[in-house]
């Protein structure tokens, strides 16, 4: 490994940076020695004629007294170096169930790093070699596969943007004596001592007698991750090939996955779920998934949670969908006229506009009032001779199972007059001539199953 220096970081840069940012950096910048690193290095670069636009950006966890004081540490050194830098605060959660406060500053942070960062530029995050070896063995107690123990790729997406760690070649070791050589000062951060949090213990306890056995260690996991990494990019290709005889639409057929020995069919699965947006589950979960959506039989719909996902099953699809959260026995909304409705649980919210055809604004008794189905309901759609009963209407228009609860019924004096979009009453239907209005339903789910024509 080469020595720590700013024409070292630039070789780094233009290995990682990709062509469309044009230049557009923005520095994470914590005010610790890796990013002071960073920041100066970058500083001293521009300065020498890099082709560069930087900016940083300081996230505030107000987790510490002295926070305060680290956010106008921060703003007053990079407007030294002639970098604009943009402090932001965050909430932290007081615990976060999958890894504590630790986590939940993490979470944060990126969250409000991702949304300050602009179209195509570029994220850069000061983590060096000995992170790396930390983040490989966490993943190792965690039990982690192939991607997990790849750690921390040297660029990933992070839209609207990438996300570039540059200083991933090099030590801690070697960061310091630079930043010492050239009379830097940074902030300690004193939870940064603290062995209860798991990073922490590996950093002070397990990584000085591994360096201490093998000097290069650190180094050793950079290039152990870059394997594993290029296997993880592998098993995508993979997962890629098999999916375009298994996907259908945002679904997977069952008979594909059945058709695939297990290792390929949770690869499969895996890169399915993570392109939904989604973690993948524990390997516990996954066999889960395996048995209870493969194995069932065909009049079954199973469903499997994990995080704020479930899998659910239906015609031979698998679909992966967020958590529904319950709705309250016997809600009953009220739906003043001219306003919109938000419909609770993340069900969107429902306008009524001017329209051509639809409900007949005259019949209506406002304010109406939005209901959920309890059973029973019987409904005559606009144009059918006969009253039906609503789950049959639901059933023959392949609305999905676990939606079928979830529609907004609406109604009028008592009446159903419509449900959700989908159909307007008989006798609420407009005639010709009469003011007609139609219920527009925002941000409403994918409720209908996914047709597969193979």
């Amino acid at each position: 490994m080469k020595r720590y220096s700013p024409s070292a970081l630039l070789e780094s840069l233009r290995e990682i940076v990709p062509a469309q940012a044009n230049g557009a950096l923005c520095i994470a910048y914590s005010g610790g020695l890796d990013s002071s690193v960073l920041l100066h290095s970058l500083a001293e670069l521009v300065a020498r004629g890099a082709p560069y636009r930087l900016r940083a950006v300081h996230v505030d966890h107000r987790l510490q007294a002295d926070s305060s004081k680290w956010r106008e540490h921060c703003v007053r050194t990079a407007r030294e170096a002639g970098i604009e830098c943009t402090a932001l605060s965050v909430e932290v959660p007081a615990a976060d169930g999958a890894g504590g406060l630790e986590s939940a500053a993490r979470k944060a942070r990126y969250e409000a790093l991702r949304k300050e960062l602009r179209p195509d530029e570029v994220l850069l995050t000061a983590h060096h070699a000995d992170d790396q070896l930390e983040t490989m063995l966490l993943a190792l107690v965690r039990g982690a596969g192939v991607r997990g123990l790849s750690a921390m790729p040297a660029l990933q997406a992070f839209p609207p943007g990438w996300h570039a760690r540059p200083l991933l070649p090099f030590s801690r070791a070697e960061l310091e004596t630079w930043a010492r050589e050239r009379g830097l000062s940074w902030i300690d951060d004193p939870s940064n001592e603290h062995v209860g949090f798991d990073r922490n213990y590996l950093r002070h306890q397990v990584v000085p007698a591994l360096r201490e056995r093998w000097p290069s260690v650190m180094h050793s996991a950079v290039r152990s991750a870059m394997h594993l990494g290029e296997a993880g990019r592998l098993l995508d290709s993979l997962a890629e090939a098999d999916a375009r005889a298994a996907l259908v639409g945002p679904c997977l057929r069952v008979p594909a996955l059945k058709a695939l020995e297990p290792e390929r069919r949770r690869n499969l699965l895996r890169y399915w779920i993570k392109q939904q947006g989604v973690r993948a589950p524990s390997s516990r979960k996954l066999a889960a998934i395996g048995h209870d959506m493969l194995s069932a039989g065909e009049d079954r719909e199973p469903c499997v949670e994990w995080d704020d996902a479930q899998m659910r099953r239906h015609a031979g699809l698998l679909y992966c969908i967020p958590l529904q959260s319950g709705l309250p026995e016997g809600l009953e909304l009220k739906w003043p006229e001219g306003e919109a409705l938000e419909l609770p649980a993340g069900l969107g919210r429902l306008r009524v506009v001017a329209a051509h055809a639809g409900l007949a604004h005259e019949k209506l008794s406002w304010p109406l009032t939005v209901r959920f189905r309890r059973g029973g309901e019987r409904f005559r759609p606009a144009g059918d001779a006969h009253h039906r009963a609503l789950k049959k209407l639901l059933q023959s228009s392949r609305v999905l199972p676990w939606w079928r609860e979830r529609l907004p019924l609406v109604y009028s004096a008592g009446q159903l007059a419509a449900v959700a979009d989908l159909w307007v009453a008989q006798e609420y239907a407009a005639s010709e001539g009469e003011r007609a209005v139609a219920i527009v339903w925002e941000n409403k789910p994918a409720i209908v199953a996914q047709a597969d024509n193979r």
